[in-house]
């Protein structure tokens, strides 16, 4: 454990810093003082185990790298080209881990469920200004980057998004999501905001409940239902095997909004706008009294 220069070599460049050191240096006092308390622990612990162990028991040098090496991955990490210097290029905590590749940032989610302050600090801990929320969607979204913006992202700025393997299922543990974001936003004083879409757990809400539960991938893709009455809906509804809620469509001046519309409320001859993905194995139908001369119908 006293040398230095094969713990760098076979450790790699990692660093402990706080996520509001953007852009921090893997060279700093914080990661000498974490990387000095790493072998100053690791070296009162493993004494004593080695003084134990018979000859030809010992733990092997590597092994006790290893163990520093575990300690370390344990924490958020920063990576950068030296351990000891240099500035971090890549960061890795228990949700996700990005690395720069040829002016891209790519993310790779290793955990869609986990805390979404853990995706952000991962980004900021890189000097990149962006939040990341992962949110539960329909099947057809998942995957997607649903949403991308709030007004402040700059100009000609793409995110783009794609499963590792390519086709592979996300149910399945060797599949990823993984994000990739342009260096570009380096440095820029506006925050981008996306939304990813992650596989919803039973039960759960999803939240792209703009998007159309007709689109392919969906539980009624390709059925007309935008123009017709609910019971005609209901009826193709109930043939796929769902069940249905109900929002109320309201027109004024420049577009609509929607509201929450109890069943026993909603008249059989009522016009369907639209209808979209609620929740396994739900839609919600968006309605109307009446035909609205003010609303475009999808289908």
């Amino acid at each position: 454990m006293r040398d230095i220069d094969e713990i760098n070599e076979l450790l790699r460049p990692l660093a402990r810093i706080s996520p509001d050191e953007p852009g921090g240096r893997a060279g700093g006092a914080r990661a000498q003082a974490l990387f000095a308390d790493i072998l100053a622990q690791e070296r009162d612990t493993t004494t004593a185990a080695l003084l134990q162990r018979p000859r030809g028991h010992r733990l092997g040098r590597r092994a006790l790298l290893g163990l520093a090496a575990s300690a370390v991955l344990a924490l958020g990490v920063v990576l950068g080209p030296s351990l000891l210097s240099g500035v971090a290029t890549s960061y890795a905590n228990s949700a996700v881990e990005i690395h720069e590749e040829a002016d891209t940032y790519v993310a790779r989610i290793k955990d869609p469920y986990a805390d979404q302050r853990k995706f952000s600090e991962a980004f900021r801990s890189l000097g990149l200004n962006v939040e990341l929320r992962v949110i539960p969607v329909s099947p057809s979204a998942v995957g997607e980057i649903v949403s991308l913006g709030g007004g402040n992202a700059p100009v000609n700025v793409t995110i783009g998004a794609r499963k590792e393997p390519a086709d592979c299922d996300l149910a399945d543990s060797g599949c990823f999501m993984v994000v990739t974001v342009p260096a570009a936003v380096k440095g820029t004083p506006d925050v981008v905001h996306f939304e990813l879409g992650r596989p919803a757990k039973p039960g759960e809400p999803y939240e792209n409940n703009w998007q159309s539960a007709t689109r392919p991938g969906e539980p009624l893709a390709g059925v007309k239902v935008s123009g017709r009455t609910v019971d005609d809906v209901l009826a193709e509804v109930g043939k796929h095997g769902l069940s249905a809620e109900f929002r109320r469509v309201v027109v004024h001046e420049g577009g609509y909004t929607v509201e929450p519309l109890a069943a026993d409320q909603v008249g059989g001859d009522w016009i369907v706008f639209k209808v979209i993905p609620a929740r396994e194995g739900v839609v919600c139908l968006e309605v109307t009294a009446e035909r609205q001369t003010g609303l475009e119908y999808a289908d």
